[in-house]
């Protein structure tokens, strides 16, 4: 997670420059103001002749600026006319003032940057709204928020809490991607009812292996489905015995004519999630590589990227294909029965 600090907006710099300026203004409105007093306390020609000097600026500044201030301000006070003390008040108020605006504005930005920042990264790491970490994430980003002084320490603090959390969520699982072959022409002419039971049954059968092999989360659509497994072997063993397991099926259960056939892929990598995310909700190119192994998988086989399955002992199982799907050499795997 990397921030970069943004450039200050417009609005920013130009009050952190106003408030430079108003800052050095102020200092010299009270040296032109108050300096003449001082002198005052000097006897001696040359201090008397520049303290006559000061006086003259000093009663310029208040002849063009009383007028303002005896209209809005009461300036007698304790018997004498305190203009310059209250022009001075008024010079250090503003400068307050713009300087605490430019501060608000810097942390605006600041927020706003993170919140950027923060959606940039969760798009790009596949956080999901309202997932497990997607709601600390929001808990860190409001904790920082609501501090008095949002910096670039404070943002990259936050970055580093998030990664942390993120760390603890990724987990190295298998995803087999399984489609029954040609499901729609299947369907075709026949009694829908029938067509409805062999299809729960299928679903069954389906279910019951992945529970026998440990299946972590499962995602069905009408007639396929997305599992996901602890172990690669445990995805590759799931998708041969579904396919070993059709030939009972389409003996002895179904009842419409065609047989069924399916199309399995696998695929395995780090993927961030936690066990309240529904599999369905999960956005990972790990997931999607099984999708397409599964999409140029020839029926009845199980389709894998060659790199995953070289660490296998079932090695030997899989054949090399010429195939190359998302950048991954293929390997496949064919029931020896019927090959």
């Amino acid at each position: 997670m990397v921030y970069r600090e943004a450039p200050n907006s417009f609005i920013v710099s130009f009050l952190f420059t106003a408030r430079r300026l108003l800052g050095i203004a102020t200092f010299v409105l009270a040296l032109a103001l108050l300096t003449p007093k001082l002198f005052v306390l000097f006897d001696n020609p040359k201090s008397a002749s520049f303290s006559a000097t000061l006086l003259d600026a000093r009663d310029v500044i208040l002849k063009k600026s009383t007028p303002i201030l005896h209209r809005y301000i009461p300036t007698h006070i304790a018997g004498a006319d305190r203009s310059d003390w209250i022009l001075i008040g008024l010079a250090i108020l503003i400068t307050f003032v713009v300087g605490s605006l430019a501060q608000e504005s810097q942390k605006s930005l600041n927020r706003r940057l993170l919140r950027v920042s923060a959606q940039e990264w969760r798009k790009k790491e596949g956080v999901k709204p309202g997932s497990a970490l997607d709601k600390q994430l929001e808990t860190t980003l409001r904790v920082a928020e609501s501090d008095n002084a949002v910096n670039r320490q404070d943002l990259l603090r936050v970055f580093a809490e998030t990664k942390k959390k993120l760390d603890s969520f990724g987990r190295e699982v298998a995803f087999l991607a399984i489609d029954v072959v040609g499901s729609t022409q299947m369907k075709a002419g026949e009694d829908p009812a029938s067509v409805q039971y062999d299809f729960a049954e299928y679903r069954k059968l389906v279910e019951r292996i992945f529970r026998a092999r440990g299946v972590l989360k499962s995602a069905w659509t009408p007639d396929g489905v997305m599992a996901c497994f602890a172990h690669v072997e445990d995805a590759c063993q799931a998708g041969k015995d579904v396919i070993k397991s059709l030939k009972v099926f389409n003996r002895d259960v179904k009842i419409s004519k065609a047989d069924f056939a399916v199309r399995c892929g696998v695929n395995a990598g780090l993927v961030y999630f936690d066990d309240a995310t529904p599999l369905e909700t999960i956005s990972d190119r790990v997931i999607d590589v099984a999708g397409h192994m599964q999409k140029h998988a020839e029926p009845n086989t199980v389709l894998i990227a060659r790199k995953v399955i070289e660490p296998l002992r079932q090695l030997e199982e899989f054949t090399h294909t010429s195939q190359i799907i998302d950048g991954y050499e293929a390997s496949v795997w064919r029931d020896p029965e019927t090959s």
